[in-house]
């Protein structure tokens, strides 16, 4: 018995649960470094910038703190529409404090923005009329690698294969839009 998963639940859903897995391991990270644990050995509280020392350099460099957590970025970027909403409605979600670790309501605005915008998009894969529906599965595959490697490694730029995604994305729904407007300029000239 081969079980079939339809697009329109699939893409949400996984796409869901990747946002509240980078989400948490957002929030975790904050908590680890802004309440680090106090080390047995020698009983002081290690300084908070020396977490941020491995993967960025002490110091104030306005260029450098301008740009959200990079755990934040993958979630803009996941579904980039909704994250462009989301992102421009609540700017300062993306800033972590010691008493705020994450922002609920960016997190509602956002969710109900890509939750429907997936659903569309696996309900037009599920009539079969794209070919992308493999692309889609590839792209689902390609977040879980990104957010597990934004996990393991400290490197700010996890977000870009998923901004790639969406750039390619774009122009391929622009190409077809050309494309659909040349084809109906030529039936009405037919006619």
């Amino acid at each position: 018995m081969t079980i079939h998963c339809r697009y329109r639940s699939l893409l949400p859903v996984a796409h869901t649960l990747l946002d509240l897995l980078l989400l948490g391991f957002w929030i975790w990270h904050a908590t680890v470094v802004f309440n680090p644990p106090i080390h047995s050995i020698r009983g002081t509280r290690p300084s908070v910038m020396a977490a941020y020392a491995a993967t960025e350099s002490i110091g104030w460099n306005p260029s450098v703190y301008s740009t959200p957590d990079r755990h934040f970025a993958l979630m803009l970027t996941g579904t980039l529409p909704a994250g462009i909403i989301s992102y421009s409605v609540r700017p300062e979600a993306g800033w972590q404090t010691r008493h705020r670790l994450w922002d609920p309501l960016w997190l509602l605005i956002h969710e109900a923005i890509a939750i429907p915008f997936w659903f569309v998009i696996g309900a037009w894969l599920d009539t079969g009329r794209s070919r992308l529906a493999r692309l889609m599965r590839d792209y689902v595959l390609l977040r879980l690698l990104t957010a597990v490697l934004a996990m393991a490694l400290p490197a700010h730029n996890w977000w870009i294969p998923e901004f790639l995604f969406w750039l390619a994305l774009g122009g391929y729904a622009l190409l077809q839009a050309v494309h659909g407007l040349a084809g109906s300029r030529r039936r009405v000239a037919s006619l």
